[in-house]
């Protein structure tokens, strides 16, 4: 029969792992301390920048629990909580998980020469309302939002009946400047990183559509996955795990 392991060992488990990880990635030929590891890896890279207040906490408690013996019992036994919140963290830094194994998928695209009311029916028909659009080199070109078709028809209301048939999907992009406001990450990115990147947008006054995924995260290749706003819940749910 396996012994169950007790709380601290593992917690003193989890921190070994992201300890070892930080220690490979700063790769430095002196001694460093933990705490300032930390400090290291939340400058280069957003993701311990996120959980450093965590990784900084946690390093207290080890402290506590390694070196506050009586009689070679640990007398600082964390709840499971806190056991579960470092498993988690230890998890997203090691072995995160990959955005391709949420949202990779068959992406549906429009041609910049499709006609509107071609592209408004697979919108509707699907419930998207948004949807990127590429040439027919498969080069992007936008991204087609039911808020710019929106714009677009009531700049047009006198033509509305007339002109709707010929409308092409290139003709609502135009007017709409926000149709390039899309990020392209690699399929293989994390979710974190995602979050990262909406969040960076937001940071900076921006408002990204969609983040599209491609096999290298270059704009040209064909989309594998599509990540927009309605979908962050779903994200922040699956990397908060343990830790709200």
């Amino acid at each position: 029969m396996i012994e169950e392991k007790s709380n601290s060992e593992r917690f003193l488990s989890a921190f070994s792992t992201i300890e070892n990880e930080m220690e490979r990635r700063v790769r430095s030929d002196r001694y460093i301390s933990y705490a300032e590891m930390t400090r290291r890896m939340a400058k280069m890279d957003r993701t311990y920048a996120r959980y450093q207040k965590y990784l900084e906490e946690f390093g207290d408690l080890r402290n506590a629990i390694v070196h506050e013996r009586i009689d070679g019992e640990v007398i600082a036994e964390p709840h499971m909580k806190l056991v579960l919140e470092i498993e988690q963290i230890a998890k997203l830094l090691t072995s995160p998980e990959k955005a391709k194994d949420v949202f990779q998928r068959t992406v549906k695209v429009l041609l910049k020469d499709e006609k509107l009311g071609d592209a408004m029916r697979k919108m509707m028909n699907d419930h998207f309302s948004k949807l990127p659009v590429y040439d027919e080199g498969n080069k992007f070109v936008g991204i087609l939002t039911s808020d710019a078709i929106t714009y677009y028809l009531a700049k047009h209301i006198g033509e509305v009946e007339k002109c709707i048939p010929d409308v092409k999907v290139m003709d609502v992009l135009s007017s709409d400047d926000k149709s390039r406001e899309v990020s392209f990450m690699p399929v293989n990115t994390t979710l974190v990183s995602i979050v990262n990147e909406f969040e960076r947008a937001l940071s900076l006054g921006k408002k990204l559509n969609a983040v599209i995924l491609t096999q290298d995260g270059a704009l040209n290749q064909k989309p594998l996955g599509i990540i927009t706003i309605a979908d962050l819940p779903v994200i922040y749910e699956r990397i908060n795990k343990n830790l709200l």
